[in-house]
C-alpha cells in the first residue's frame, strides 16, 4: 500500500500541532531542504519499526547556526516525538510516540519513505494477522 503525502501537508501538520513553521521544499529524489532558522538538507536513512532515521546535512554558518538552535529547541523537543543529535548530524522521529497513529500502527508498518517531487512517498505493509484477529 502507498500514501502521498504532499509536503505543504506535513508544514500544516507542524504548524498546527507543535506551532512549528518550517519550510519544506524537494530539491532532488530523496532530499529535501527544511528551512526553519537556516536551511538544512535531509536525506532519510531508514525506517524501522514506527521511527524514522534522518541525516541531515549543514555547512559552515548553518553548521553553528544547527548547535545553537538546538541548544534553544532542547526543552521544546523533550515534547515532541524527535530525539535530535547534533553531533552526528541525525533526527530521530518516533511515530510511535505519536498517540494518534498508535491504533494505526496495529494494522500498517511502514517499510519505506522517499522524497519525491513535493511529495513524500509512503509504503506501507499490512498486518494481516491482526486485521483477521479483530474480525
Amino acid at each position: 500500500m502507498q500514501l502521498e503525502i504532499p509536503l505543504s501537508e506535513v508544514q500544516k501538520f507542524l504548524s498546527n500541532q507543535y506551532h512549528i513553521d518550517i519550510d519544506l521544499k524537494n530539491i532532488e529524489e530523496n532530499k529535501i531542504e527544511a528551512t526553519y532558522i537556516d536551511s538544512v538538507v535531509l536525506n532519510i536513512k531508514e525506517v524501522k519499526e514506527g521511527i524514522i532515521f534522518i541525516h541531515y546535512e549543514v555547512d559552515g554558518l548553518a553548521h553553528i547556526v544547527s548547535k545553537v538552535a538546538h541548544f534553544f529547541l532542547e526543552k521544546k523537543l523533550d515534547q515532541l516525538p524527535i530525539e535530535w543529535d547534533s553531533k552526528t548530524e541525525e533526527i530521530r522521529i518516533d511515530l510511535n510516540k505519536i498517540t494518534q497513529l498508535n491504533e494505526f500502527f496495529k494494522f500498517v508498518s511502514i517499510s519505506e519513505i522517499r522524497f519525491i517531487n513535493d511529495t513524500i512517498v509512503v509504503k506501507m505493509l499490512v498486518n494481516w494477522q491482526n486485521i483477521n484477529q479483530n474480525n
